[in-house]
């Protein structure tokens, strides 16, 4: 679907006409069919460039995703660069929008898919998307002894690869929750994300599998794209 979406906006800088109606009937020429694009809303970038962002969900029925494009008279643009500022407008509605969409859901989410390493009130917290498989999360998971000196670290695994990193992610939950230290817990974690480790056959339930899917799925559809990911708690409690 995102491979979709980017081709998609590519294209898009060449329609004609920016309204609602026309920027659905573009996106319902490029789009599969069981693929359907609305328009979330639209305002201003400022008060005198004449542009607008333009926010399009883009969903399959289950899976909803959000991204933005810009818009002026009868042209559409993937995106808009402010040469002074240093500052991609898309990149930064994309990160508003992603931790919009991530608040409704983090404050939901039950306690035991949330790994809590550190306690240091003095210090801020950040939420840590991961994945046992993932070689960025496992250099990130070798120094977290040094980052937690002066971050407190929520985890929550949300796998970006196949059905052996789901597996792992279940067995760390199952584990975490037994433990009773942040010293367990790291041991735990890199128990799992050890590149040598490999899942059993039959250790893990296919519907054990389904429920982890389920987990990584709903913070897929916030925006979360890849891992490791981290957003600063406090930008998702206020």
């Amino acid at each position: 679907m995102k491979k979709v979406l980017m081709t998609s906006l590519v294209a898009a800088s060449f329609a004609f006409g920016a309204n609602d109606t026309q920027i659905i009937e573009f996106y319902g020429n490029v789009l599969p069919e069981n693929l359907k694009a609305t328009v979330q809303e639209r305002k201003a970038l400022d008060s005198s460039s004449g542009v607008e962002s333009v926010v399009v969900n883009i969903s399959d029925g289950k899976v909803t995703q959000s991204d933005v494009i810009f818009t002026k008279g009868d042209y559409v643009f993937p995106d808009v660069i402010d040469v002074k500022k240093g500052m991609s407008y898309k990149a930064t509605f994309g990160e508003q929008m992603l931790e919009k969409n991530l608040a409704k859901v983090y404050k939901e989410e039950d306690k035991k898919y949330i790994i809590s390493l550190g306690k240091d009130k003095k210090n801020p917290t950040k939420v840590m998307f991961s994945d046992p498989e993932c070689p960025y999360c496992r250099a990130e998971l070798k120094e977290i002894e040094k980052t937690l000196k002066d971050t407190n670290l929520k985890i929550i695994i949300t796998p970006v690869h196949d059905k052996s990193s789901l597996q792992k992610t279940h067995l760390i939950y199952k584990d975490i929750a037994k433990a009773k230290s942040d010293s367990d817990k790291v041991k735990i974690l890199r128990k799992y994300f050890d590149e040598k480790y490999e899942v059993k056959d039959g250790l893990v339930s296919d519907k054990e599998v389904e429920s982890i899917d389920k987990l990584r799925q709903k913070y897929f559809a916030t925006g979360v794209r890849s891992v490791p990911k981290f957003v600063d708690e406090a930008k998702l409690l206020k």
